[in-house]
């Protein structure tokens, strides 16, 4: 493939998630070939000391690569290494020859998103669809009951969270509550995604910071910041699990199509990591809804028929991705 051809891909992969869009992948183009780098200074240091949600994110960045060589006319074969290259983490190398064969999740590669909006109401066939979406890594719930149970264990392990001051000072860094925000449209979490409006976006700022322990106090800072109500109208709930022993980049591979395929059963989806970050509650989770023995609860999400526009993807230029 031609140096044009991988800068093509590179972009294309750029679309892949990853926590708090902090976007940790590098790439260099090797021969006809790419090798796939981390940026340690993108870890979270509160929020994931043991770097594996950054593996996760390198993960679905990997997959994102595999389906846009996919939709190019290629296979991908991936060999994992180690090692630094001037500052930054060695992760994989990226082979790739031809092959007739495309994958079908190509066509929504570049068009997902992170859906914080609220859902329309579901009708019998999205819970038809959402149920269609069960496999052996992930359950679906689709029962108001049982979605609303979901929520409200999301917002006790969200808010455990939330509670560490650490924490919230981490999330507000790559928050971007402003317009005149520097990064707004480069990377992190910007109000429109989050679907805030300015004055929503000016509490948020407020309640996450210099009022969080007086409301703390006063017991309102749970009720603030609650989520139940972005529960409405969920369509349905994916628990996702994956081997407790597997590797989180290859989980994170697993984890990235999950979300394309609520994508293109035609579903916005918001990804509920805090039930699965919480010990407890993901023990709780797990004993409730038979997530199989050797198998750990990866992440969740809430998913429905979005209500409302999207927004600008919010993305390091690939000026910035690729690496000499």
């Amino acid at each position: 493939m031609t140096s044009d051809g991988l800068r093509a891909l590179v972009a294309a992969a750029s679309a892949s998630p990853s926590v708090h869009n902090v976007q940790p992948a590098r790439w260099k183009i090797d021969g006809d070939g790419l090798i796939l780098l981390e940026d340690p200074t993108r870890r979270l240091m509160v929020g994931d000391p043991t770097g594996n949600d950054a593996a996760l994110s390198l993960g679905a960045v990997a997959e994102g690569l595999v389906l846009a060589a996919s939709k190019a006319g290629y296979a991908t074969r991936i060999e994992r290494c180690d090692g630094d290259f001037r500052g930054l983490g060695r992760i994989a190398r990226f082979v790739l020859y031809p092959s007739p064969d495309c994958d079908r999740l190509t066509d929504v590669l570049e068009t997902r998103a992170s859906w914080r909006g609220p859902f329309a109401p579901p009708q019998p066939e999205d819970r038809s669809a959402a149920e269609q979406l069960a496999g052996a890594d992930r359950i679906i719930l689709t029962e108001d009951l049982a979605i609303s149970s979901i929520a409200a264990l999301y917002d006790r392990a969200s808010f455990g969270f939330m509670d560490r001051d650490g924490f919230r000072a981490e999330l507000r860094a790559w928050m971007r509550l402003k317009r005149r925000h520097p990064q707004w449209s480069r990377d992190g979490l910007n109000a429109d995604a989050m679907k805030l409006s300015r004055l929503e976006a000016f509490a948020a700022g407020l309640v996450l910071g210099p009022l969080f322990r007086p409301l703390a106090a006063l017991g309102l800072a749970p009720t603030l910041l609650a989520e139940s109500k972005s529960f409405a109208n969920a369509a349905g709930i994916a628990l996702f699990h994956r081997p407790a022993d597997e590797d989180p980049f290859e989980s994170g591979r697993h984890f990235h199509r999950l979300w394309l395929e609520i994508e293109a059963a035609g579903f916005g989806a918001n990804v509920l990591a805090a039930l699965a970050d919480d010990p407890t509650i993901s023990a709780v989770i797990c004993a409730q809804h038979g997530v199989p023995d050797g198998h750990r609860l990866l992440s969740a999400f809430r998913f429905g028929r979005r209500d409302g526009e999207g927004f600008a993807p919010v993305r390091l230029p690939l000026s910035e991705i690729l690496v000499d």
